[in-house]
């Protein structure tokens, strides 16, 4: 062979290498590389291949894939954005994406006719398709669940959908393991977005709605209604007001009268002002109850109360809940980001840790429910002592009176009145911390199970119907959110809000599984509600026997912190950073683990009614205080500096930090309220957390809907940088309040209105 044979042999030969390997690279990848396989694995290019080779396809779908894929090769605009539309590999697939979704928005706009020259030829549709996929032992180890969009003709079913990725998927193992990569790649499902829900044929949608036109046309008349009572209240007022200014001259001289009688009236007139109507009759308060004029403005009110030594609590409570939603967001957006692993990157800033350890935000609205609930019934125990005293004094008047006039034998029975002292109700009670009874009576009992009994059904009654409320609409957006997203809720409240809703109306959702939990959050309420239960409890044994509450109170915190700790020992839990919610159904949620701060705040309520928030420290005192509880708050969040404990340590901090938080914060109550809290009270008691205050519980109840409800509705994940999820947590925090003040203006509001009228607490003047 000559010379010049074998160099065209050589250039023959490389010729057609190349080509092999071009059409290689197009399917598979080149030298085994594994990007290029990875971005060739859902090419509908390929399709004409398998529908050539398999023709299971229904014959409507079979034409049109036919017809769009050798348009697609041919290269139309129409069936290039089909093909644009659907999910193809992406950037950060190594970065934790598990998304390639294209965009079911493009894929909707290519059928409207009117704004583009060239669409295709049939209707399209969306389907997606959740694909396991693992790339050898260093790309991708572990199964990655991908969902993948999919926009084809409008004919094809899941099933069709399914059986064209198999072939694809089929393929692409082949030609992976040809090229000596370790791969694998698998079709689990194919679901059509949206699916077949309809809102409108939902029953429970049809009863919310009646409820809600209801209640929305009881506001609108009793707002109608209180208007022109309070018109008509204003124009009698200024007519009063007129002739009060006619009067006040003197008819001969026009001196103007200094007796100061009717402009002390018009004064205290304008003092009480807070009601701008005269009050009604027992059928119309109620009907005004749901009145949107005086409900709104009992909303929005910025004054202090006349007891405004409590108004550091209002402070904590938004900016506790204001904290619970930026966890949330964090939570929430970081589950459809395309860069996972920016959240690893994330938990090593110093700073994530008051996300990662925010559990304690919820320990501060705890400390805040028993100091409300100790001081509340101990003013109101106040209250019976001080009536009891008057009647009893009231009584003895009159019995004096009449033995003051009466004469046995010629002599004025003085001694009897002197013989019937007027009881005192808080020597009584002091009487009995001394020398407590040993037991109780059958009334003693009686009487201890009606007041529990009417404190239990006022706290529910209070608080279900926005809860019930919320429960409803959650569960209607989860369900239409399931039906049109493209990826995979976090949730299932769309199944288990329709199975276990009464679960959380009887305040028991936390003592289940959180796979069976509707609204997950809501372990909140019934952690609550159960310590209510405990709280009132104790309190109602302290009116009789002091002691033996205060023991059960220490035995209760104790046990606390044994069971905790016994549990997160046995399960050998060590306490990380990036899984806070790693023990949720042994610990995070179970109130044995969470009613230290409950009864820390009890006991800080007890003593700020006890001393009427009247305590004088020396100056040494409150700087030690605050110093003290400052650190054991910056310890609790920031103190994980490694992003994780060991065993023991794990145990000691979620049992007794609990409990040390409610310290921290019983320390700021008790400063606050006695005049040591200096800035911080007057940060916490600024008049504008007021309004905001009374909207956190509605807020706490509604934010998580509205996240996943705009989250899950997008086309396509997001690319996150903390910088994005602070705007975004910012109009998530705005978005929740707005919906908090109408549910609490038509569920919240006109229920304590009515149980005060129910109480006695309106009557006509």
């Amino acid at each position: 062979m000559s010379t010049m044979s074998i160099k065209m042999y050589v250039v023959t030969l490389l010729v057609l290498v190349s080509a092999v390997s071009g059409k290689v690279n197009s399917t598979v990848g080149e030298g085994g590389s594994r990007m290029t396989w990875l971005r060739g694995i859902l090419d509908h290019h390929d399709w004409l291949d398998f529908i050539s080779a398999n023709h299971s396809l229904p014959q409507t779908c079979e034409n049109d894939v036919r017809q769009y894929v050798t348009a697609l090769r041919a290269g139309k605009l129409w069936a290039s954005k089909i093909f644009d539309a659907s999910g193809q590999y992406s950037p950060n697939v190594l970065f934790g994406s598990e998304y390639w979704l294209g965009s079911i928005n493009a894929c909707r706009d290519l059928l409207l006719k009117k704004y583009y020259q060239e669409t295709p030829p049939f209707d399209t549709t969306f389907y997606v398709a959740k694909i396991n996929l693992i790339v050898d032992q260093d790309h991708i180890p572990k199964t990655r669940p991908m969902l993948v969009g999919q926009c084809v003709p409008v004919s094809c079913s899941s099933d069709a959908v399914k059986s064209l990725l198999v072939a694809g998927e089929a393929r692409a193992v082949a030609a992976a393991s040809a090229f000596g990569i370790s791969a694998s790649l698998s079709t689990l499902y194919v679901r059509p977005v949206p699916g077949s829900y309809n809102i409108l044929e939902d029953r429970k949608f049809h009863i919310l709605g009646i409820a809600t036109v209801v209640v929305a046309t009881w506001i609108l008349l009793a707002s109608l209604y209180e208007g022109y009572l309070e018109r008509k209240y204003s124009l009698a007022k200024q007519r009063d007001l007129e002739n009060a200014n006619n009067n006040t001259k003197d008819p001969t001289n026009n001196t103007p009268r200094n007796d100061g009688v009717e402009w002390k009236n018009s004064e205290e007139d304008s003092k009480s002002n807070k009601l701008a109507r005269e009050v009604c009759g027992l059928w119309s308060e109620v009907l005004l109850s749901f009145s949107a004029l005086s409900n709104g403005r009992s909303i929005l009110n910025t004054q202090q109360p006349s007891d405004g030594a409590l108004t550091c609590l209002h402070g904590m409570r938004f900016m506790s809940v204001s904290w619970v939603i930026m966890v949330h967001t964090y939570l929430t957006v970081w589950y459809v980001s395309d860069n996972k692993t920016m959240r690893a990157v994330t938990e090593r800033n110093f700073l994530y840790q008051s996300v990662g350890n925010a559990s304690y935000c919820v320990d501060t609205f705890f400390f805040i429910s028993g100091l409300l609930v100790t001081i509340l019934f101990l003013r109101t125990e106040d209250s019976k002592k001080q009536r009891l005293k008057s009647k009893q004094e009231k009584e003895n008047k009159i019995k004096n009176d009449k033995d003051i006039n009466k004469n046995i034998n010629g002599y004025a029975n003085q001694g009897l009145s002197v013989s019937v002292p007027v009881i005192n109700q808080e020597v009584f009670y002091e009487d009995l911390l001394e020398n407590p009874p040993k037991g109780y009576s059958m009334r003693d009992l009686g009487r201890i199970t009606k007041e529990f009994l009417v404190l239990f059904f006022y706290r529910v009654s209070r608080l279900t119907p926005a809860y019930a409320f919320v429960i409803g609409v959650n569960e209607l957006a989860l369900r239409v959110t399931h039906d049109h997203t493209v990826f995979e809720p976090a949730t299932f409240d769309h199944i288990n809000c329709a199975n276990y809703w009464w679960r959380n109306l009887l305040y028991i959702n936390n003592l289940y599984p959180q796979r069976e939990m509707c609204m997950v959050w809501s372990w909140y309420m019934a952690n609550d509600t159960q310590f209510y239960v405990v709280g009132i409890i104790l309190l109602l044994i302290s009116v009789k026997h002091i002691r033996i509450a205060m023991v059960s109170v220490i035995a209760v915190l104790v046990s606390s912190w044994v069971t905790t700790i016994y549990i997160s020992v046995w399960h050998q839990y060590k306490a990380r950073i990036s899984e806070p919610f790693e023990m949720f159904d042994p610990l995070y949620d179970k109130p044995w683990s969470r009613i230290g701060p409950y009864i820390i705040g009890m006991i800080v309520g007890w003593y700020l009614h006890r001393t009427k928030c009247q305590v004088k420290m020396p100056a040494w005192v409150v700087a030690a205080g605050w110093t003290l509880a400052l650190t054991i708050i910056g310890v609790l969040i920031f103190g994980m500096v490694d992003g994780y404990f060991e065993v023991w340590p794990t145990a000691f901090y979620i049992s007794v930090g609990h409990t040390g938080w409610g310290i921290a914060l019983g320390w700021m109550a008790l400063a606050c309220c006695t005049g040591h809290g200096g800035l911080i009270n007057s940060l916490l008691s600024y008049n504008g957390f007021l309004p905001l205050s009374r909207l956190t519980y509605c807020a706490y109840l509604i934010h998580p809907t509205i996240m996943m409800y705009s989250t899950f509705l997008l086309d396509g994940p997001m690319h996150l940088e903390n910088s994005i999820v602070i705007a975004l947590y910012a109009g998530y925090a705005v978005m929740a309040f707005i919906a908090s003040f109408f549910i609490s203006l038509a569920f919240e509001a006109p229920i304590v209105r009515l149980l005060k009228i129910a109480n006695g607490g309106t009557k006509r003047k």
